[in-house]
């Protein structure tokens, strides 16, 4: 007698309980994420005043209402029903095998939960004229006003255009420099050396951004600095390092790169010790020098690395190091060459309480530098073939 297979036996059909496990999960998902997204634009766009519940907030409620019971309901059938029993039998194990590291887990999630999350509900403050008084949650609705007075600023298109410059030309000036280091460390022969080495450059990592301007001060103030003591008694003129506009972006490249790069080289020399060291016996056995192996092996084996920092740097572009930036501007380059997005957020939010405002450039940021992730991501994996999701 011939068997018929049954559709939820045949695995990628619609009948299969784990396929529809899963297209009822994004189902959900997209549903309450779209709903809740859909009516917080709703109210931001229609405003307070001419609010009406029935008519602009009762489908998105009920669409994050239906996501929120179907994700509970797929998640519960998916332990509970028989159809899911053999599914969902690897799971239970490794739940029930790892208890212990999963209730390690959980403080963590919980604190990220409660730091990272839960804070994210500020980003209503966008589309709200903030009054201290009202808070968050009565504060009325402004929908995009907020967006439209920065954009609408003369200092608008300034921040926006040094942000990007400075994000741009640092991510090219110290993105191979870290690279290149791990490279160089990797060809030391004497692993005494290169702990040595590798534990000095370390170091300026652990020093915070307002000590390492201090030792700025103390080098090139134009009064009390080593530096110009030196030119002077020398009778040379004094150099005024620090509040000159013409040096600033010559400054934070340097500093970046003497703060930051040997820290940088960690994630690449952890990738280089896991390249075969066969591949090099072979290529030496051949004849290819060192800069030969390096170039044909060892570049091309921590090539996924590369790639995915790229792409992580690539989507903070918008991003500016706002530690840095705010101990090395001064009053002569506050207003212009030191003047990016995020020292612009804590003069609006901060310095003087506009923090509808400077929620909303801050949003504006963020989301440029998502779309950036993805660009760079696409644009990545186009060309080499790897790509970090």
């Amino acid at each position: 007698m011939t068997k018929i297979k049954t559709a939820a036996a045949v695995p990628g059909k619609s009948g299969n309980p784990v396929a529809l496990f899963k297209m009822l999960l994004a189902a959900g998902a997209l549903l309450l994420v779209g709903g809740a997204v859909w009516y917080v634009a709703i109210t931001g766009i229609v405003g307070l005043k001419d609010w009406d519940y029935v008519k602009y907030g009762l489908a998105p409620t009920i669409a994050a209402a239906l996501g929120g019971a179907i994700l509970i309901l797929d998640i519960a059938a998916y332990f509970f029903l028989p159809c899911f029993k053999e599914a969902s039998a690897p799971l239970k194990h490794d739940l029930k095998q790892d208890k212990i590291r999963y209730l390690l887990i959980l403080p963590g999630i919980v604190l990220v939960s409660i730091f990272n999350y839960i804070p994210m509900y500020g980003i209503v403050l966008a589309f709200k004229d903030y009054k201290i008084k009202s808070g968050i949650l009565f504060s009325e609705w402004c929908g995009l006003e907020n967006f439209t007075r920065f954009f609408g600023r003369s200092v608008a298109g300034n921040v926006i255009l040094n942000t990007l410059f400075i994000g741009v030309t640092q991510l090219i000036i110290t993105f191979p420099v870290p690279i290149i280091l791990a490279l160089l460390l990797n060809e030391l022969r004497s692993k005494k050396f290169r702990s040595a080495i590798q534990s000095t450059i370390y170091l300026p990592h652990f020093v915070s951004w307002i000590i390492m301007y201090s030792l700025l001060f103390s080098l090139f103030s134009v009064t009390s600095g080593m530096v110009n003591k030196l030119l002077m008694s020398m009778g040379l003129s004094s150099i005024n390092l620090l509040s000159d506009p013409d040096m600033f972006y010559g400054m934070l490249y340097g500093t970046s790169i003497w703060k930051e790069a040997g820290w940088g080289t960690i994630i690449y020399m952890a990738a280089i010790t896991g390249v075969d060291e066969e591949m090099y016996e072979a290529a030496y056995l051949d004849g290819a020098n060192r800069f030969q192996r390096c170039l044909y092996i060892t570049l091309p084996s921590i090539a996924f690395v590369v790639t995915t920092m790229l792409i992580l740097n690539v989507g903070s572009v918008m991003g500016a190091n706002f530690d840095q930036i705010m101990n090395l501007r001064t009053d002569a380059t506050k207003n212009t060459v030191a003047q990016v997005i995020d020292t612009y957020v804590y003069d609006m939010g901060v310095e003087k309480g506009q923090y509808d405002l400077a929620t909303a450039i801050g949003l504006f940021q963020q989301g440029v530098n998502c779309i950036l992730l993805f660009i760079s991501n696409f644009v990545v994996k186009k060309l080499s073939g790897e790509g970090f999701f």
